[in-house]
């Protein structure tokens, strides 16, 4: 006889108490950083589509964002700046705060008037820095109104480690951010099909002026021009450069291929680092393309745990038809891991809110607890678990149950044991009155 069939001779009459929470299933992830040589400070690459990341290098790690401020920049300007062909005279403020900080420009002058498209692709393809002033000075009517815009964008966003002193990137005490702060940016922005369009093109017509004949603007970003094959990837898709002491070299770009889509993003390349055969200057698109590279060649969303797997198997109390149940996912987990997966190196760990015995009824799909998916010792899900079957109560059995619980606590017992002796003294005191009357009988 098994332990549990012991148990519901010895509890004969027992009762159920059963809590149950309903919980979604939550994905974490299995980091890749030790898979390639990561020579920049910074370097993640996380999907789109489920937010889960490949790689995370120091993603939390706080830094100067350079023209990776940008972003920001433009993502204000789209939201807040209804019609696009406004025409915006270019300040003489706006070119003058850049006197002697070596900026990056389109060659927009003083009294120029351009429309608002036309600045935005200033700002995000040439990478402009007194596109940003004048945008800012436009939206915010001061430029210290539009830095307030940008960091309460932020803060909507859940940036936590944001915080912008300027519209352009230029180094500055209190400007910074963090690469998963520029993820949550940037899946922002690229909800904007006019941002995907504007930081998509390898270059930019800029139409004739008042004061500049039609001019071509290149793109800063290499891995999207054709012309730079050590930089350059068919499947990306943007999205911005940024250069300065503070941060180094950085990329964030898009790639999409096969239904997967990331953003790849590597701050604080250093030229120093590259190799021989390698252009310094384009190290950290060099660093970019073979994250991009090595996670769509090795990195596949699969199915490490279907629903129907049996996880663990816990003890019934309750019931006369079952001893154990078994616990299922509550659903197939899914999650991104190498193309070549070994199902053997998947590991599922029932986590300590999974109790050894359940008590009956129970319903399938009923919440039990949960487990942790472990691929080659890295943590990438964890799952409810759930019940595999129906379990009816046994009503004797529960109500065995309901004593024997309170058997177990001292109020309980002197409860019975008044109980008892009132019940024995009743029956007792009975018995003398029956006897007494037959005695008086018979006389």
């Amino acid at each position: 006889m098994g332990e549990m069939s012991m148990k519901k001779v010895v509890i004969f009459l027992l009762t159920s108490i059963i809590f149950l929470s309903i919980l979604t299933p939550t994905t974490c992830f299995a980091e890749y950083n030790d898979s390639i040589e990561l020579r920049a400070d910074i370097a993640c690459m996380i999907c789109l589509d489920n937010d889960e990341a490949v790689f995370n290098k120091n993603y939390n790690k706080r830094t100067a964002p350079a023209s990776l401020t940008k972003i920001m920049t433009a993502l204000v300007a789209l939201e807040e700046c209804e019609d696009l062909n406004v025409k915006i005279v270019v300040s003489q403020s706006a070119i003058d705060s850049l006197a002697g900080t070596d900026s990056s420009t389109a060659g927009l002058v003083p009294g120029e008037e351009v429309t608002m498209y036309d600045l935005l692709n200033c700002l995000m393809v040439k990478s402009a820095n007194e596109a940003a002033i004048v945008i800012a000075e436009y939206v915010g009517g001061t430029v210290e109104n539009f830095v307030k815009m940008m960091n309460t964008k932020a803060k909507e966003l859940g940036c936590a480690d944001t915080h912008y002193v300027n519209v352009h990137g230029l180094d500055e005490e209190g400007h910074y951010t963090t690469a998963h702060d520029l993820y949550l940016i940037c899946k922002e922005a690229m909800k904007n099909p006019v941002f995907e369009k504007i930081v998509g093109q390898t270059s930019y017509t800029m139409p004739k002026t008042n004061k500049n004949e039609e001019r071509i603007l290149p793109a800063t970003n290499l891995m999207i021009n054709s012309n730079y094959r050590d930089c350059y990837l068919s499947y990306v898709t943007g999205i911005k450069t940024g250069t300065t002491d503070d941060a180094g070299r950085c990329i964030i770009t898009k790639a999409s291929k096969n239904g997967y889509n990331y953003i790849a993003i590597v701050m604080g390349a250093d030229p120093k680092d590259a190799k021989p055969g390698e252009i310094a200057e384009n190290i950290a698109f060099i660093e970019c393309k073979n994250m991009v590279e090595w996670t769509f060649s090795n990195i596949k969303y699969k199915v490490v745990a279907h629903e129907k797997d049996i996880i663990t198997v816990v003890d019934v109390e309750y019931s006369w038809a079952t001893d154990t149940l078994e616990l299922v996912p509550s659903a197939d987990v899914s999650a991104l891991v190498p193309a070549n997966l070994d199902s053997s190196s998947v590991y599922i760990k029932p986590n300590t809110d999974t109790p050894e015995s359940v008590k009956a009824p129970i319903k399938q799909g009923d919440k039990i607890g949960t487990a942790t998916v472990y691929y080659a010792g890295k943590e990438i899900a964890t799952v409810d678990l759930v019940a595999s079957k129906n379990v009816n109560r046994s009503i004797i059995l529960a109500a065995g149950g309901l004593l024997a619980a309170a058997w177990e606590n001292t109020i309980g017992k002197i409860v019975f044991i008044t109980i008892f002796v009132f019940v024995a003294g009743y029956v007792a005191l009975s018995i003398y009155i029956r006897k007494k009357k037959g005695r008086r009988k018979r006389c």
